[in-house]
């Protein structure tokens, strides 16, 4: 039986005669029907400690009374903490929960904290303390079997050593660390836990295109894309097309990314990089191609369709359409944003210096309102029907995904890329103090916890 919220308070041995009794509120003992003296088992995180209830009249609020030395057994760090309760009446067992998880490889630093994803982290923190669920983060630098982490107290993070999640979200930056065995042994001891974590792993573009080509209903908007391999393929792509992209099949934020553009028999090759557009011609695709295969030698990259977009102001651009899961385990659209490439460069990413915009607001200078409103709602049909046929090819869990979609100028709609690790400060403005994506991630981790936050009859969020 479920309580949505309770209080566990540590208390002086003096008001409980042993360090293995509990008070227990007489309206819980009447809910779940547990008698005075009786033994149950208390549960948080992987922490199971055997106790004797205690049924008490006088605590009037939802209350569980126990001893600091059954706090420190529990690993609990705080002296009060409102959270939910479960009880199992065949287990005889409360457990304490949602413990949430949030797994980085960014350390945390006095000065700088978590870097760049620190706001978005203390939003997590903040929704999550809000609705009673006990939260932290876990910097994943070694795994030597325990969870030191940072609860998010008082606008200040602090290290404590913490029990085992219910459920963790996978929030690390690097492609090289996923790899390492300190990832591999962390992800390995979840699976045998039965810890529930998602967004296991980053994207690979060529691994993307080759599964969602295995679906016909989405087939119509997948650039023409193969691996960069031999001439000939080269070559072909090159007499098809008049641009075609050169890009790394494990690339971010657009970095590493050729455009060639075909004139005549003339071959420009734009290469964007952070400061500046570079450009170099050249006369022959054999040249071309052997040049290219020199310098790609040392990852794998992948050769696709240039797409004609529509543009702004002289300026492309596309769209990141997010979708989460959220609490109801169904893919939603959470936001989307239309992302304009600046100046004379040829990526709209904003680690690139792209600009962002809502999209009902750019198509309709492009469209008439109507046409533009079409545009948006396939845009997020689109996204969600990548985002299911993703999940229903990969292995493990994904709640959250940042995809690109383009328009070209007749009017048809591309999948550009699928983002696993999407960038929140690239996703959505931060007018709000918490945002949709914070509060979908955060039902999404309590649904696979086992402690759903639930809707009250208004549609808002129970606390």
């Amino acid at each position: 039986m479920f309580n949505r919220k309770i209080i566990v308070q540590a208390t002086e041995n003096g008001s409980l005669q042993k360090s293995d009794q509990i008070k227990i509120s007489q309206s819980l003992c009447k809910k779940w029907a547990i008698r005075d003296g009786e033994l149950v088992y208390i549960k948080f995180g992987n922490h199971l400690e055997k106790v004797y209830v205690n049924e008490t009249p006088s605590l009037k609020t939802p209350t569980i009374l126990i001893t600091f030395v059954l706090k420190e057994k529990l690993s609990i760090p705080f002296e009060i903490l409102p959270i939910h309760c479960l009880y199992n009446s065949n287990e005889n067992t409360l457990k304490l929960g949602p413990i949430l998880t949030c797994i980085t490889n960014q350390m945390y630093h006095e000065q700088t904290q978590f870097g760049t994803i620190t706001t978005f982290f203390e939003e997590m923190a903040r929704f999550a303390k809000d609705h009673h669920i006990f939260f932290y983060i876990k910097p994943l630098i070694n795994w030597d079997g325990s969870f030191f982490g940072y609860t998010f107290e008082q606008d200040k993070w602090q290290e404590h050593l913490l029990p085992y999640p219910d459920a963790v979200y996978n929030r690390i930056g690097s492609r090289g660390f996923e790899a390492s065995k300190v990832y591999q042994e962390f992800s390995a001891h979840l699976r045998e836990n039965g810890i529930n974590y998602f967004n296991h792993s980053f994207l690979n573009k060529w691994e993307i295109n080759q599964a969602l080509s295995s679906f016909p209903e989405v087939l119509p908007h997948l650039p023409d894309t193969t691996l960069f391999g031999d001439y000939d393929t080269f070559a072909e792509k090159l007499t098809i097309y008049n641009c075609i992209f050169v890009k790394p099949v494990n690339g971010s934020q657009g970095r590493q990314i050729l455009k060639i553009d075909k004139h005549d028999h003339e071959y420009s090759v734009y290469y964007s990089s952070f400061t500046q557009e570079i450009s170099t011609k050249f006369q022959s695709s054999y040249i071309l191609y052997q040049r290219l295969k020199e310098r790609l030698k040392k990852k794998t990259f992948i050769v696709q369709q240039g797409i004609d977009l529509i543009h702004i102001q002289g300026r492309p651009l596309d769209f990141r359409v997010l979708c989460v899961k959220g609490g109801e385990n169904e893919w939603k659209v959470i936001s989307s944003v239309a992302r304009i490439s600046p100046k004379e460069k040829m990526v709209s990413n904003l680690a690139q210096g792209g600009e962002q915009k809502r999209p009902l607001d750019v198509l309709t200078d492009l469209f008439d309102e109507k046409l533009a409103q079409q545009y948006v709602k396939l845009m997020s049909e689109l996204a969600i029907e990548v985002a299911y046929l993703i999940s229903k090819s990969y292995e493990g869990l994904f709640g959250e995904l940042g995809i690109d979609i383009a328009i070209d100028t007749g009017g048809k709609l591309w999948i550009i890329e699928v983002n696993s690790k999407p960038s929140k400060s690239e996703i959505e403005s931060r007018t709000e103090r918490i945002r949709p994506s914070t509060r979908a991630i955060i039902n999404y981790l309590a649904f696979l916890s086992g402690f759903p936050i639930q809707k009250n009859r208004k549609g808002k969020k129970e606390r």
